[in-house]
């Protein structure tokens, strides 16, 4: 029962330890874009998960909250989309 309660603990601090980072990008046009975006703002250090909705051209990043926003678009516009930190 310890390890389930430590283990509950645990993953909630992990997730509150994350922050969401909002990305308006252009260009996007098909699922290979996503598969390419979702792989380039991985290398971000400290980027956990990424969703990509194509019909409204952005993007919503879970990260650490020392992860770089501008650093995500830079690994996007590497691509050759447009792309920009909203806030």
């Amino acid at each position: 029962m310890k390890n389930i309660l430590f283990a509950i603990i645990t993953m909630t601090s992990v997730a509150s330890a994350d922050k969401l980072v909002n990305l308006k990008i252009d260009g996007m046009t098909c699922s290979m874009c996503i598969g390419d975006i979702k792989s380039s703002v991985a290398k971000v250090k400290g980027v956990n998960d990424t969703t990509i909705y194509l019909k409204e051209g952005r993007a919503q990043v879970k990260a650490q909250k020392g992860a770089k926003s501008e650093a995500m678009c830079d690994e996007v516009k590497k691509l050759g989309y447009g792309c920009t930190v909203v806030k």
